[in-house]
């Protein structure tokens, strides 16, 4: 079976507001954090922010463009950066609360759709990247009696390191009856200025390990919009 890099479903996102400009307000799978433009300065006595945390420096969250289903079908905004993307993947409404930005991914010979989603945290909001991925990684169950697998690694793209996973197996989601067998992620997680953003493809198997070159290339792809001149 061919290597992949999975992307995973978060707990606890602070997400933007689909359509407009982003909200930071907004999480993933978790309550929504104190409205604010950037991450505010800890006060004498306050808890450190958890290790692997991305605090960062400060940000302007309204600067930030979300993509909608008007804008062109190749490039996905969020968080502040802008990822190339395959055009044929169409913008769909995000089918939870919290998440930014949301595509379809088109299987092929009746495989069912895979999902791509974007998240994105405000400064060292959701908690730390390493408990974040143990979590995600703990969603893959055995299935048959045969192990799930989890592959990690990291690169630079952009200047920012990026915290790839990728998982296959039996798939149990937040709030699931039981779990899904035959799923597979691709993830990163994006260590940007002043915020960390998710990017995951999940869905069934087929549908997503043969989007493993795409998914590459998107995370690849990715620029920050603020070193980026008339971005």
């Amino acid at each position: 079976m061919r290597p992949v890099l999975v992307c995973l479903s978060l707990v606890g996102l602070v997400s933007v507001a689909c359509g407009k400009r982003e909200d930071p307000a907004a999480g993933l799978n978790t309550p929504a954090a104190p409205s604010r433009a950037a991450a505010p300065t800890p006060l004498p006595g306050a808890p450190a922010s958890p290790a692997g945390a991305t605090a960062g420096p400060a940000v302007d969250p309204s600067t930030w463009v979300v993509s909608t289903k008007d804008d062109p079908a190749g490039v996905a905004r969020c968080g502040g950066l802008t990822f190339q993307k395959p055009a044929l993947w169409p913008w769909v409404v995000p089918s939870m609360r919290f998440r930014t930005l949301q595509y379809s991914v088109p299987g092929t010979d009746g495989s069912s759709p895979a999902e791509l989603v974007f998240s994105v945290f405000i400064g060292g909001d959701g908690g730390g990247i390493e408990m974040n991925i143990q979590r995600w990684v703990q969603q893959f169950r055995p299935t048959d009696g045969v192990p799930p697998r989890t592959e990690q690694s990291t690169r630079i793209v952009d200047g920012m390191k990026v915290n790839l996973i990728e998982s296959e197996g039996s798939y149990a989601g937040m709030g699931a009856a039981a779990p899904k067998p035959d799923y597979a992620q691709l993830g990163a997680i994006i260590e940007a200025p002043g915020r960390t953003v998710y990017v995951k493809l999940l869905g069934p198997d087929k549908t997503v390990l043969e989007n493993v070159d795409a998914f590459n290339a998107l995370i690849d792809s990715i620029q920050d919009d603020a070193a980026t001149p008339g971005s």
